[in-house]
Formats: C-alpha cells, sequence, structure tokens
C-alpha cells in the first residue's frame, strides 16, 4: 500500500512538472508559429506537410514497439534489454534513411514538388539516425517517473528547434528552414536524453529479449501503423487531391486545434506508466481514471469554448487574414480534439493493462472509417471535408471507454457535466461581448 502511495506521490509531482512543460512548449510553438505564419506562405507549411507525413510513415518502421515494451515491462530492465532494443532500431533507421535517399526523385514527382525540395526530404530524414537514443534513455526515465529531467529535454529541444527554424526563416531559407530546426532540435534532445538517461551504450542482440519485448511491441506498433491510414497517409492523400496550398490551410489549422490537448497530454503521458505499475489494483485505477477525467474538463472545455468564440479574431489580427481560410477546419479541429483528450485517457489505461489488441482493433475501425469518409468529404469540401471525416472519427472512440468501462469501474457523466455547462456559458459570453466591439477596437489588442 505505500509503494502505491509513493507511486501516486510521483505521478502528482509529474504531473506538476509535465504541466509546467506543456505551458512552456505552447508558448515556444505559437511565438514561433506566429513568426512562420507572417515570414511564410501556406504553400511552405503544405510542402513541409507532405515531407513530415511522409517521414512519420516511414519513422514506424525504425521501431518495432520497442519504446514503449521497455516501459510497460513489468520486471525490471536489463543491460541486454536495452542493447537490443537499440541495436534493432538503429539498423532499421539507416536502412530506411537508405530507401528515402533513394526514392527521393519518385517522391517528387509524384507530389510535383520543386526539385529544390529534395535536399528538404534528405535532409529531414537524418533524424531517424536520433530514434534509438530518444527511445531507450526516454524508456527507462519514463519508467522511473523522473519527469522533471524528460521536462527538460523536451523544452530544450523545442526552444532549439524553434529559434533554429525562425532564424531560417528570417534568413530567407523558406521552407528548408523547418527541416534545419526540426533536426537540429532532434540532435540536441537525443543528446541531452543521453546524458540524463544515460545506460551502457552498446549493441548486442538477443532473440529471446526480442521475442519478449515484442509480445508486447508487435501489436502495439501495429496499432501504430493501422494509425497511418487514419493519420500521415490520409493526408499525403489531401495534399495529393488539394495541393499543398490548401494542405497548407489544413495544417495551419490542425497546429491551432491541438490547444484543448494541452493539458490532456500532461494526464496521458502520466496514466500510461503509473497505470502500468498499478495494472492489478482496480479500485486504485478507478480513481486514478475519475480524477484524470476531472483535470481534463476543467481544462480541455474552457479551451474548447475559448477557442471557438476567439478564432476568427485571433487568426485575423495575429496571423494575418491570409490564413482566414482555414477557419472552418479550425471549428471542427477544435471540436475534435475535445474529444480525443477523453479517448486518450481510455487508450493509455487500456494500454496500460496490456490491452494493446483492444486498441489495434479500434485503430482497425478507424482506418477504415477514415478511408470512407475522407475520399467523398474532401471531394466535396476540399481541406474542410478532412476535418469533418476527422472529427466523426474521432466520435467513434467511444467504444474505448466501453472497453474499459467492462474491466474499471469508475463515473464519468457526472464528472463532466458541471463543466460542460460551465465552458458553453462562457463562450458564448466571450462571443457576446466580440460581437458588440467595434473592428476598430479589436485591431488595437
Amino acid at each position: 500500500m505505500r509503494k502505491n502511495g509513493s507511486l501516486v506521490k510521483k505521478a502528482v509531482e509529474g504531473t506538476l512538472v509535465l504541466g509546467v512543460r506543456r505551458v512552456l512548449i505552447q508558448v515556444i510553438f505559437t511565438l514561433s508559429n506566429i513568426f512562420l505564419a507572417r515570414l511564410l506562405f501556406p504553400q511552405d507549411f503544405g510542402t513541409f506537410a507532405i515531407v513530415s507525413f511522409t517521414l512519420v510513415v516511414f519513422t514506424v518502421f525504425c521501431d518495432l514497439g520497442l519504446g514503449p515494451s521497455l516501459v510497460q515491462k513489468k520486471g525490471n530492465v536489463t543491460v541486454l534489454d536495452l542493447r537490443t532494443a537499440f541495436t534493432i532500431q538503429f539498423i532499421l533507421a539507416l536502412s530506411v534513411i537508405a530507401i528515402i535517399f533513394a526514392i527521393t526523385p519518385l517522391f517528387i514527382d509524384f507530389y510535383q514538388l520543386e526539385e529544390k525540395n529534395s535536399l528538404l526530404f534528405r535532409l529531414y530524414s537524418l533524424h531517424l539516425l536520433l530514434i534509438p537514443f530518444k527511445n531507450t534513455c526516454g524508456a527507462l526515465l519514463e519508467r522511473r517517473l523522473e519527469y522533471k529531467k524528460v521536462v527538460t529535454v523536451e523544452i530544450l529541444d523545442t526552444l532549439c528547434g524553434s529559434l533554429v527554424t525562425v532564424s531560417g526563416a528570417i534568413a530567407g531559407l523558406g521552407v528548408l528552414s523547418f527541416a534545419i530546426g526540426a533536426v537540429a532540435g532532434r540532435f540536441f534532445g537525443a543528446l541531452l536524453y543521453s546524458l540524463l538517461g544515460w545506460w551502457s551504450f552498446g549493441f548486442a542482440f538477443s532473440k529471446r529479449t526480442l521475442v519478449a519485448l515484442t509480445k508486447f511491441g508487435l501489436p502495439y506498433q501495429i496499432n501504430v501503423i493501422l494509425g497511418l491510414f487514419y493519420g500521415p497517409l490520409v493526408l499525403l492523400y489531401l495534399g495529393k487531391r488539394v495541393g499543398s496550398d490548401n494542405l497548407g490551410y489544413f495544417q495551419f489549422a490542425a497546429s491551432l486545434s491541438v490547444l484543448p490537448l494541452a493539458f490532456s497530454e500532461i494526464i496521458n503521458r502520466v496514466i500510461f506508466p503509473l497505470g502500468a505499475r498499478l495494472q492489478s489494483n482496480k479500485e486504485v485505477l478507478g480513481k486514478i481514471i475519475e480524477r484524470s477525467i476531472v483535470v481534463v474538463s476543467i481544462t480541455t472545455l474552457p479551451l474548447l469554448a475559448l477557442g471557438l468564440s476567439t478564432a476568427r479574431e485571433i487568426i485575423n489580427f495575429v496571423y494575418t487574414d491570409r490564413w482566414l481560410p482555414a477557419l472552418p477546419a479550425l471549428y471542427l479541429g477544435l471540436v475534435q480534439t475535445s474529444v480525443m483528450a477523453y479517448t486518450g485517457i481510455f487508450s493509455q489505461l487500456l494500454l496500460a493493462k496490456g490491452r494493446a489488441k483492444d486498441l489495434r482493433n479500434m485503430s482497425l475501425v478507424w482506418a477504415i472509417l477514415t478511408w470512407l469518409l475522407a475520399p467523398p468529404l474532401i471531394s466535396a469540401f476540399s481541406f474542410v471535408g478532412m476535418s469533418l471525416a476527422g472529427l466523426v472519427v474521432s466520435l467513434s472512440g467511444i467504444w474505448l471507454f466501453i472497453r474499459l468501462k467492462q474491466e474499471i469501474e469508475f463515473s464519468i457523466f457526472a464528472k463532466i457535466a458541471p463543466y460542460f455547462v460551465g465552458a458553453v456559458f462562457a463562450g458564448l459570453f466571450i462571443y457576446s461581448i466580440l460581437s458588440f466591439l467595434p473592428h476598430s477596437i479589436l485591431s488595437l489588442i
């Protein structure tokens, strides 16, 4: 019992630390995004989105779910576990980079991008070599709930990447600024992870160890692969259908719509390792779920109301009116991410209990729904159709709640209702005030 209390105490401390991290990273991200939105154009955002989504697809094949397996493992993590995971991931990263360099001309031709973007694609791919360092060291830190170290790395990684990206844009490097900044940030982050989560680095291979890790890792990774079909792959399809300009609008809206996820991401980061350590205690897990729902409701719903009521003014006066075509996608995205804030809790607790197969099944449903809905909606509403499809797909995540409810007893609607009502009234109040304020006054804010 004392052990459980110690873990919960660590988790609470971790939540506070991650809260500070999320605020600081959001400030860094928002400020850099304002500069970039004013310095660059929708086509630049769309071009990098195509490149980054493609790299996300390749990144999946640089891992076999070994990082999460190290976090979820019930026993102690050995040096052989770490070296086996590190070796496999490093070999996979090298192989994927070689493939990327070889297919770059085909990629550029398929999306009808300018030839200069070949360097963008190849340069950005180099960050894959840093994945083994982050995954192994990060897994050790998360297992020990040492979130202060994790937060330190992530804040400095984001700050470094953002500073380099904005500097590149100011220097006139255009879309290449994104890749240079991303690689610089990832390299600095990998270096810090290695220093703070140091272990006896080396190459080794144990078939027995690999099989043990992949028992959880492969179902987890299949879930990630299925996620490609309702994530990056469908967005690459969107880029092909509507062009880089419209994809840039969609990506801009998506970057702003993550606001309601700010605090839920913190909760999710904590409850996965905490839940994995307490997975046999259903009573404690039930309390963790209920408290997580309350915290998410207190933070997510007001942010949703604020975003919906002020989105037009924020885009017009902060990012300039060139981004106003993204407004409908932003409204839909805000609602979608609010739904995801809750389904994220359910998915992380299912994973903590080793139910990766349930997530795999849900991912399969999401993938099928996405490809049934996205093509006709994109044809009808351009990039806004993708936002609409995403919202419908996210709503189907209610099955995760039903599945978790079968294993753990907890209350949800009573925990959400008062905060939902308060958010509705607050949103209407803010919208009413903005509607009566003269345009000239708003432009001075």
